[in-house]
């Protein structure tokens, strides 16, 4: 992200202020006028009344060289039409400063009457880089509304013959839900300039989730994705399988508890082995199971520029040789098992699970995860040093032949 030098950040930073009138702000304001070269604006953790950010705005328009304005957590107590008024001010405030490039607003539960009250600026605002909406309670109305703003902000780039300039978006925790889905990878789409994307915690569906990551498949330089705590499945999988190959210079990938299940899982983690550049990955709690184990095992001799990855609360055994193959991958590229993280809330498949999913899944379910439980357990290896190299390729090779994977 931007880094603005000290000398040129003004900051009441966790103050817990609470600025309701212009006269309440003025002492502030003042100091405000008088700072020189102004960079970056830190309001974040104090609250700020409909005056008072009248007031702030007027300022602010004085301020040309401004880049980074955070405003997370500043209208906390605050009435919906009187954060919308401080939203409209604000942004039409900063819709006038040509070096503005990342705008944090999250942690205000505005709702869609406060993305209404960003919208024009988000329309016109074509140089803005980073834009953080976390936890503003957006909803679908309001979801759509910020898709549909970065949609026209992208033709108005194209009418003037440049390229859009945004490359990040935080909007996680917002109850997107599949409501909002299709607009938001219309968005990226049509944007293709996005290199860190995350939307964790949003209720979206397996049909939301591929049609956002077909949309991001427009991205080439996605370095960081983010969808966490959504929900997979095999379709979305299915498409995240299909997305990832085109991004070559991926580093992050969080896909913790999104239900990506077996085949999904499956899906996934082969589809991994073209991410060489990787660095961080987690796949928690995703009802993994054996044969995804040994899947990512042979996908992790590729990765080798991985620094972290999570597989905790899957469906296999912490102790079983599948796991030693994880790690005697690893160790192959010289990486130390301890970058897995903890292994203490494996999942196993249990006899009264399988009795309740007797009538979606096939009756011999059991007998044939006990099979691969026990040719894994017979063919892999007891520790991970007891196999490298080609040792290892070939008895993932040979386990996968004998699981019919």
């Amino acid at each position: 992200m931007t880094t603005i030098p000290a000398d040129r950040i003004y900051s009441l930073e966790g103050k817990g202020l609470k600025l309701t009138t212009a006269e309440e702000f003025e002492p502030y304001l003042e100091e405000l006028r008088s700072f020189e070269n102004l960079e970056e604006l830190r309001l974040n953790g104090n609250t700020i009344g409909a005056e008072a950010a009248k007031a702030l705005a007027e300022v602010l328009r004085t301020k040309p060289t401004l880049k980074v304005a955070t405003f997370h957590d500043i209208f906390t107590s605050r009435l919906k039409d009187e954060v919308k008024e401080s939203v409209i001010a604000i942004c039409g405030a900063l819709s006038h400063l040509p070096s503005l490039i990342e705008l944090n607003l999250s942690d205000n539960a505005f709702g869609p009457l406060g993305a209404s009250a960003m919208s024009d600026f988000l329309k016109k605002h074509t140089i803005l880089e980073v834009l953080k909406l976390n936890n503003n309670g957006l909803g679908i109305q309001g979801g759509t509304t910020i898709a549909s703003a970065l949609i026209e902000c992208q033709a108005e780039c194209e009418s003037q013959g440049k390229t859009p300039a945004l490359h990040t978006i935080v909007c996680g925790r917002n109850r997107l839900e599949n409501g909002s889905a299709p607009i938001f990878a219309k968005a990226y789409a049509a944007l293709k300039s996005l290199r860190e994307v995350r939307m964790p915690q949003n209720g979206i569906r397996p049909e939301g989730i591929a049609e956002l990551v077909t949309g991001l498949a427009s991205n080439p330089n996605l370095t960081v994705l983010d969808l966490q705590d959504n929900t997979f499945t095999e379709p979305g999988s299915a498409a995240l399988a299909n997305a990832l190959p085109g991004w070559s210079t991926l580093e992050t990938l969080n896909i913790g508890d999104c239900l990506l299940g077996a085949a999904g899982g499956r899906l996934v983690i082969e589809a991994l082995k073209v991410c060489t550049t990787l660095k961080t990955l987690n796949l928690q709690y995703n009802e993994i199971e054996m044969d995804g184990a040994i899947a990512l095992a042979e996908s992790l001799r590729d990765l080798k520029n991985l620094e972290s990855i999570e597989i905790n609360g899957n469906r296999f055994d912490a102790e079983s040789n599948a796991v030693e193959l994880i790690k005697a991958a690893l160790s192959e590229n010289d990486l130390d098992d301890d970058i897995l993280g903890s292994l203490s809330d494996m999942e196993e498949i249990t006899d009264d699970e399988d009795e309740e999913d007797e009538d979606e899944e096939d009756s011999d379910k059991e007998e044939e995860e006990e099979e691969v439980k026990s040719k894994v357990d017979a063919t892999g290896p007891k520790t991970a040093s007891d196999v490298l190299g080609d040792d290892l390729a070939d008895l993932v090779s040979q386990m996968k032949k004998d699981l019919a994977i």
